[in-house]
């Protein structure tokens, strides 16, 4: 029990600075539907897309494969010798990307600009450079200051964005301030807004130095081949691993364009962006997940030699999946006013009736990422790929075929699809490899009651919208006390110390 509640400790500062980072993060979505067209949107969608997925190549599994091997060597050498191949790998790629600009924004399309892939190799760079000190705070369980630089972050985002794509132009459109219309048209260029969301993401992205600094000015240059050689065998399925996992996430913003069938009303492009704002508020879901993932991987390296820790770690996945139930009852119910508030502009609703859907999907994203401790206690990070590159086959065939007949329904059931079959495959080989005594009967029942309430309902179809909005809070309300005031008499009788 005391490990349960120390990690939910760990678990809510990492929420905090989750919530805190996606909270802001959802004011962007109001500003880029409101500010943005949709091919825009869908442009920009398309590119952080392929972000993601090089900032999977940039680091190559090795933050994991730092938890794993701190215990193993002195923590100095690992910490040195993971964070300079990391350093050196991304100074290599970054400079590729640079240097082959013009290329790569004719290959992308969508009035790309040079500037802008110089821009991404950037804050590819920044993201890579700080990824092992992050972890370093993580492994040292400094929770509260990851959540304050994560958080600073984030806000700096936000303010630049508001500034760059609203304040901007409306001077220069003359709504306030008219006296620096003259100072702003000389730095500012109104039809360049996609290339606007980069630079604030660049120029956010470089405060982490300084607010890393004790960690990065730690850091000696020099790989100890000795250390590092069985890090990259660890981490190389992790990478392969995270490469296909990061598909499953991203792989219809770079698909999506080329399968939908666009007409004159909704280009594919346009469709992306829609697709996309909705996606958005789907990660809601991903908020307890992350905080999550980031308390209990290091968490279970920890307590790997408990000898309870498979009662322990059942647990754990009982109330997270608990937890989450309550989370997407409470995002769909409430779906008219969160979108009310989210998504400025009635053009980019057209896929809200797929966030069930989607909501689900990161609910099995969520168990799946409790079900893969096991490959990683035990060094199996190989099957971990396999797991993953099955998702991915699915995230391709799904989306080519079921984008052009279904559209944004498609797309959504793919990652359904696809996350349900990892937790399956990984389910049936961690019986074999470290039996964990998962009781899935309960979770079940929850997920059917959950299913029952929504469904119940939506038969009711209010018009009048204070009353939609009043109902849907008041009914998320009582069903989260009724299961949280029951789970807590249940935890409360286990009393025994884990």
């Amino acid at each position: 029990m005391t490990q349960i509640k120390k990690l939910a400790g760990q678990t809510a500062y990492y929420g905090i600075s989750s919530i805190l980072a996606r909270v802001l993060n959802f004011l962007l979505l109001p500003i880029w539907t409101d500010r943005l067209a949709r091919e825009e949107y869908g442009a920009a969608t398309e590119v952080y897309g392929y972000l993601a997925l090089l900032l999977i190549l940039y680091t190559f599994g090795m933050e994991t494969a730092f938890f794993r091997f701190s215990k193993k060597s002195t923590s100095q050498k690992v910490y040195h010798s993971s964070a300079s191949a990391v350093l050196l790998v991304a100074l290599v790629l970054s400079s590729l990307i640079a240097l082959n600009a013009d290329g790569l924004a004719a290959y992308l399309g969508n009035n790309v600009q040079p500037r802008y892939v110089t821009y991404l190799a950037a804050i590819l760079f920044i993201d890579a450079a700080i990824a092992i000190p992050f972890a370093k705070l993580r492994l040292g369980e400094k929770a509260l200051r990851f959540a304050l630089i994560k958080t600073t972050v984030v806000s700096i985002t936000i303010i630049l964005n508001l500034l760059l794509l609203v304040i901007f132009p409306d001077i220069l459109n003359g709504k306030y301030l008219t006296s620096l219309q003259p100072a702003v048209a000389r730095i500012y260029e109104s039809s360049d807004l996609i290339g606007y969301i980069f630079f604030a993401n660049l120029a956010a992205n470089m405060c982490y130095i300084p607010l890393l600094w004790p960690e990065i000015s730690r850091l000696r240059l020099r790989i100890d081949w000795i250390t590092f050689k069985p890090m990259l065998i660890y981490a190389f399925p992790l990478f392969i691993m995270g490469l296909a996992g990061m598909f499953n996430e991203q792989g219809y913003a770079i698909l999506f364009e080329y399968v939908f069938p666009g007409n004159d009303e909704l280009s594919a492009t346009g469709a992306l962006g829609v697709f996309s704002s909705t996606v958005k508020l789907s990660v809601i879901m991903m908020l307890g997940i992350q905080a999550f993932r980031y308390a209990a991987e290091p968490f279970f390296f920890n307590h790997a030699d408990n000898k309870q820790a498979p009662a322990l770690f059942a647990r754990i996945m009982h109330y997270f999946v608990v937890f989450n139930v309550v989370i997407l009852v409470a995002v769909t119910l409430n779906t008219p006013l969160i979108s009310a508030i989210f998504i400025q502009s009635e053009n980019y609703k057209e896929a809200l009736y797929v966030l069930p859907v989607l909501l689900l999907a990161k609910l099995f994203y969520g168990i799946y990422v409790n079900l893969s401790v096991w490959f990683k206690l035990k060094d199996k990070t190989i099957f971990g790929s396999y797991f993953a590159s099955a998702g991915a086959l699915i995230t391709l065939a799904g989306n080519l075929l079921l984008i052009p007949i279904l559209g944004f329904l498609g797309s959504a059931l793919t990652t359904l699809a696809c996350y349900l079959t990892m937790c399956f495959l990984c389910y049936r080989s961690g019986r074999k490899h470290f039996p964990i005594p998962y009781k899935f009967s309960p979770l079940l029942i929850h997920l059917l009651i959950a299913a029952s309430l929504i469904l119940l309902t939506w038969q009711f179809d209010i018009e009048n919208n204070l009353i939609n909005y009043g109902s849907g809070l008041l009914i998320t309300l009582v069903y989260a006390g009724v299961v949280f005031w029951f789970e807590w008499r249940k935890l409360n009788y286990k009393t025994e110390e884990v």
